[in-house]
């Protein structure tokens, strides 16, 4: 079975750890999401996944092929068009030229993109749009794993509808593990099929909660009632540090 598998990690940054003995399992086909409040070392533990920080101490065992990341800021090529920067990935991958290329504008098209928007420089593009074709372009080369943080935080709410379809069905069809991050709790119970609550000081995983319903039977109200129950819980209450939840009847 393909699987990412961390156990004790931990990392420090000089004399400052910011992660300890995180422990986690993702399979093929699964998304978890981390979520937790800012400098709890998510996007850290993700950049170890990712092969760009060697761990301090632990282990990371993954046998995944092929490894697409969306990280906080585009980091997006600024000589590059945006249907350039989609097809960067798929170059590497020594696609020919005219099928990357047929290709960049057909993930454009479902990212969101207008023809004139894919002959762009990032610098002529919306923050909102940089995140689409940073997105496009970790899709592009239809990773077996999916490392995604913060990827929809710039856009409006009809477009990360969108996104987020696109998303389930490269999970469906592809059978990609996703290993993402978000601030956002429902984003989390509408995407994820497990979430992993993280505290800070240092990052370690206080519980791991399994979304058990299929995504596609997730309606809106589903998703809005599931999201506050799993916000009167001890754990996401500790990690965002909200006092307890008060006792029913008082």
């Amino acid at each position: 079975m393909t699987v990412l598998t961390i156990r004790r990690l931990g990392h420090r940054y000089g004399l400052t750890s910011v992660l300890s003995g995180v422990d986690l399992d993702l399979r093929a086909g699964e998304t978890l999401a981390l979520v937790g409040p800012s400098g709890c070392g998510k996007s850290t533990l993700l950049h170890v996944v990712a092969g760009l920080l060697e761990p301090s101490e632990g282990r990371v065992r993954s046998t995944f092929r092929g490894i697409g990341c969306v990280f906080q800021q585009p980091r997006l090529m600024p000589w590059k068009h945006a249907v350039d920067n989609i097809a960067l990935g798929m170059k590497a991958l020594r696609v020919p030229a005219a099928a990357r290329r047929r290709r960049a504008l057909e993930w454009a098209a479902r990212m969101g993109l207008a023809a004139e928007d894919g002959r762009k420089y990032p610098h002529e593009l919306s923050g909102g749009m940089q995140s689409r074709v940073a997105l496009g372009r970790a899709l592009a080369v239809a990773p077996e794993l999916l490392l995604l943080d913060e990827p929809f935080a710039a856009l409006d709410v009809g477009l990360k509808l969108e996104l987020y379809a696109v998303l389930r069905e490269q999970v469906e069809r592809g059978g990609s593990a996703v290993l993402m991050i978000t601030h956002d709790l429902m984003e989390a119970v509408r995407l994820a099929d497990r979430i992993a609550v993280m505290a800070g000081g240092p990052g370690r995983v206080l519980h791991e909660f399994a979304v058990e319903r299929p995504q596609a039977a997730r309606s809106e109200a589903w998703i809005h009632r599931t999201t506050a129950d799993l916000m009167g819980m001890p754990p996401v209450r500790e990690c965002f540090g909200l006092a307890p939840a008060p006792e029913a009847g008082t």
